[in-house]
């Protein structure tokens, strides 16, 4: 569920950057050609900006394409890296937590004050809503991974290894 999720957020971050290159290209050519550029277009490109870094984050994470450091644990043994792993995955969570909880009062204080954008006077708190609810589907997705890890780092110590956001999928 969580990665069907995650694959269609990231897939609307993925027609958000068609959409940003295809306005984008119709402003330049208006600006250059006809001298009537499309006003809001700068605002837009923007707030969907926004929501292709968000909304990518947990599949990003789900597919393993997030940084990391083997260098460091490479020697440690199977059942330390899972343990290790357990951590990680907690410290990750509350940090996504209290980056969410700040987020959304920031989207609740924009709303309440009806906060528009410099240009077109668009509300913002629709497009800040990108961020708490990106960053709440990648802890969606760390959560199931450390439920996961957890099995296994509880599991028979011969089977005890760091799981892979990669293998979580299957």
């Amino acid at each position: 569920m969580i990665g069907r999720v995650a694959k269609a957020a990231s897939f609307l971050g993925g027609l958000a950057t068609l959409v940003i290159a295809g306005a984008t290209t119709l402003d330049v050519l208006r600006r250059y050609f006809l001298n009537q550029p499309l006003l809001g277009v700068d605002e837009i490109a923007g707030f969907l900006q926004v929501l292709i870094v968000f909304w990518g984050c947990a599949h990003a994470f789900r597919g393993g394409a997030h940084i990391r450091v083997d260098l460091l644990t490479s020697h440690l043994s199977g059942p330390v890296r899972a343990w290790l792993r357990v951590v990680t995955l907690v410290v990750g969570l509350l940090l996504l937590g209290v980056v969410c909880w700040v987020t959304t009062q920031s989207v609740l204080t924009a709303h309440r004050y009806q906060r528009v954008s410099a240009v077109m006077l668009y509300p913002l708190w629709p497009a800040m809503l990108f961020i708490p609810t990106g960053l709440a589907l990648m802890a969606a997705a760390m959560l199931a991974l450390l439920v996961r890890q957890l099995r296994v780092a509880l599991g028979p110590r011969a089977r005890r290894e760091e799981v892979s956001p990669a293998e979580e999928r299957g």
